[in-house]
């Protein structure tokens, strides 16, 4: 009995954890269109999709629908397993998406809970020492439907958001902004018929199931339907002739509206319908004198009761509004929620710039198929037809008027939300499994490809990041089937003691994980800090903020070097490590700085257009210097950790004096160049002139070593090798100091 009774004090706690982790992540099915095109502020777009949430749990119908379904037969255990199942299911949910929030990636929850489920009931069928089917216990059919039908759903979806919108681009093209309002309007009503729809055939079957008008409603759908038609049409139509209303926007606005209220209505049963029907039934047990946990059986858990039970009652009429305000609040305070977002949007814009995935070597095998197949199109395909495309597909003016990046227009929103929303309708309407998070992203990913996103820059990236999510929603599967079995096998056997500590160590996880996303926020947020910084397009930035940067780089490199080296002499582990770690840091950081400077070359003043160059050598020099140290350091790394034999005492001293007179170089190099001592490069040659003297007397002197036999071939390696990247730092440093130099005084040379 303390077991039964601790099952449900948990579970009725993890409908809140639930709900957080699951909208944190499910949110980017209906605020990605709408954030990617920037149709209005965050906070509006929230408060609208957070309308549509609230609206959307009095329409939630049915406590457990994915027990409804039929992958499992709740009715067929006990009510001690069953808690124990949903006990465990919630458990690793939770745990799973909070996972995927953490690194900012979309999974699917409808999966998450069906394998979770398949995994709890195997593990009890296990227990029970049954040897016969356990198709009496799990709907193997329904299952392989299920994933047949998710699979589908992945191709279909990209194939229709992609041909929809070619389509739609050609006869709209990116100049649309105040024409064709007979067109928008007419496909305007369209889009608002299809969410209408939507509403209706996710919606209807709530809480209001008992009145008449509900089935008199669905008897005339189809009137209803064409009365909406008729009247968001004259309406947009309206709007647009008479006040030039950006039609697309407003299809936009209520789709987002529109899928927040089908979400809300379809899925919350995701994350509140294990804990209640868990709860029912354990009220049901209390209502049964006589009755033990391990002998009361489920029975009342039929399809017909989980279909009719609606929770009609004030209690979970006020526990539904109550779910539907924290879905609010978490799509509005939740960090991980816009990390996940963020990702999806970035995968469709339409702009390059920094990619957040590296190419695989299956990205880079399709495109460059794709690539292949695509000229042989482009050679059957008429001249005439080849023309028409591109002219649809050309940008002939940009809207200057906002500093804000708009990552897709309005009409690739538009088309996101209604395909998404009419494909999700369809699979509805024949009760066909398939998951919304995955039409919806595969829906986002098929217009970005057909808008011409996935350019021949950042095809392979882009690619490579779908197939990593597609890759992640497999994981979910393995994980949350695998995850669930072992922790229903756990707390099987370690009872409720076993139940409290699993549930406490789920909450420990997800604060380290939120301190964890914490941290990397703060890092994106301290670079981004440090790029708008850098911005400005004036003779200031690079004479001031670039070449702060580039010191900071010079005195990271020097640091780099000192702890390397160091680490080599004392073969300290943890030095070679630490210099391990910065030089990969400070590698990506040279790259990005680069990748920067290029980008705002063009934007320029007209008095350093010529001078730039020498700033873009400097760059250059830098990139040597980094690489050098990336040359150096994973070999006395390797050395280190492999315990190989360490230096000489001979060896020791010479690195020493290295090590002292290239920190003193490189602090002297960053002291003239932040006081603007460039008068003082003879100095500094000088400087670099008696380090290479004495790296080459020091060279001269190993040689000799070695042909008497001292010391080891492999340390011999490594000493001759810091020995020559010790040179080009030199040399780099000395070529970077000297760009430098040119270039102040050049910039500073007055124009004529």
């Amino acid at each position: 009995m303390i077991f039964i009774t601790t099952a449900v004090i948990i579970l009725a706690i993890l409908v809140i954890f639930q709900l957080v982790t699951g909208i944190a992540n499910d949110a980017v099915n209906f605020l990605n269109s709408a954030f990617g095109s920037k149709i209005a502020s965050r906070k509006t777009i929230m408060w609208i999709a957070g309308a549509g949430l609230i609206i959307g749990t009095f329409f939630s119908g049915g406590m457990m629908e994915v027990a409804r379904s039929g992958v499992i037969h709740p009715e067929k255990f006990y009510l001690h397993e069953l808690l124990t199942i949903f006990l465990s299911a919630g458990i690793v949910s939770v745990l799973i998406w909070d996972a995927y929030n953490t690194i900012g990636f979309p999974t699917s929850t409808t999966i998450t809970i069906i394998t979770s489920l398949i995994g709890g009931s195997l593990a009890i069928y296990i227990l029970r020492g049954e040897t016969g089917n356990y198709s009496g216990y799990i709907n193997t059919g329904r299952i392989f439907l299920i994933f047949a039908g998710i699979l589908l759903s992945i191709i279909l979806a990209f194939i229709t958001g992609s041909l929809v919108q070619f389509i739609t681009r050609l006869i709209f093209s990116f100049e649309y902004r105040n024409k064709y309002h007979f067109l928008f309007a007419l496909a305007g009503a369209l889009s608002f018929t299809s969410l209408i729809f939507l509403i209706m055939k996710k919606g209807i079957g709530g809480i209001f199931s008992d009145y008449d008008y509900n089935q008199i409603l669905l008897n005339s759908l189809g009137s209803w339907l064409l009365i909406s038609f008729i009247i968001s049409f004259l309406v947009l139509w309206g709007l647009g002739v008479l006040m030039k209303l950006d039609i697309p926007r407003l299809v936009v606005f209520f789709g987002t509206f529109a899928l927040a209220l089908s979400f809300a209505a379809n899925d919350l049963v995701n994350f509140t319908g294990l804990p209640l029907t868990g709860i029912e039934s354990y009220k049901a047990f209390l209502n049964t004198p006589g009755a033990s946990p391990n002998q009361f059986a489920l029975d009342f858990l039929n399809n017909e009761w989980l279909r009719n039970q609606k929770f009609n009652d004030g209690v979970y009429l006020a526990f539904y509004v109550i779910s539907g305000i924290v879905m609010v609040l978490t799509i509005l305070y939740s960090k991980k929620s816009r990390t996940v977002t963020d990702t999806e949007i970035y995968l469709g814009r339409q702009s390059t710039g920094k990619e957040h995935f590296e190419p695989s070597q299956l990205s880079r095998l399709l495109v460059r198929n794709f690539l292949s197949a695509y000229e042989k199109v482009l050679l059957l395909t008429p001249k005439s037809v080849r023309r028409l495309v591109t002219s649809r597909y050309t940008k002939k003016s940009t809207d200057e008027s906002s500093t804000e990046i708009i990552y897709f227009d309005t009409v690739r929103a538009a088309v996101n939300l209604v395909i998404a929303s009419v494909l999700i309708s369809f699979g509805t309407y024949l009760r066909y499994p398939l998951s919304t998070t995955f039409v919806a992203f595969m829906v986002v990913m098929g217009t970005s490809f057909a808008d011409q996103a996935w350019g021949r820059e950042s095809a392979v990236y882009r690619l490579s990041g779908v197939l990593s999510i597609l890759g992640g929603w497999f994981v979910t599967t393995i994980g949350a089937l695998g995850g669930t079995f072992i922790l229903t096998l756990i707390i099987a056997s370690g009872g409720w003691i076993a139940a409290i500590v699993m549930f406490l160590l789920m909450v420990f996880v997800l604060y380290k994980t939120t301190i964890y996303h914490k941290n990397q926020q703060q890092k994106k947020e301290t670079l981004l800090a440090s790029y708008n910084q850098q911005k400005s397009n004036s003779l200031n930035r690079l004479q001031t903020d670039d070449h702060l940067r580039i010191r900071k780089a010079i005195l990271e490199i020097s640091k780099i070097y000192f702890l390397i080296i160091n680490g080599l002499i004392h073969e300290d582990i943890q030095q070679v490590r630490e210099a391990r770690v910065k030089a990969i840091q400070l590698h990506e950081s040279i790259k990005d700085f680069k990748n920067e400077v290029f980008r705002n070359l063009a934007t320029l003043p007209e008095e350093i257009q010529d001078s730039s160059f020498l700033f873009v050598q400097a760059l250059d020099y830098l990139s040597e210097l980094t690489n050098s140290l990336h040359q150096l350091v994973p070999a006395i790394c390797n050395h280190v950790e492999n315990r190989h034999k360490g230096l000489t005492e001979a060896q020791k001293q010479s690195l020493q004096n290295i090590l002292d007179e290239m920190t003193a170089y490189f602090n002297y190099q960053v002291h003239l160049e932040k006081d603007k001592r460039f008068n003082e490069i003879t100095d500094l040659k000088q400087k670099q002139t008696t380090l290479k003297v004495m790296l080459e007397q020091i060279r001269i002197e190993h040689i000799r070593r070695i042909r008497t036999g001292e010391g080891k071939t492999r340390i011999n390696v490594i000493y001759m090798e810091i020995l020559g990247e010790t040179h080009n730092l030199l040399l780099y440093a000395f070529n970077l100091f000297q760009s430098l130099s040119e270039f102040n005084k050049q910039s500073r040379r007055p124009t004529p």
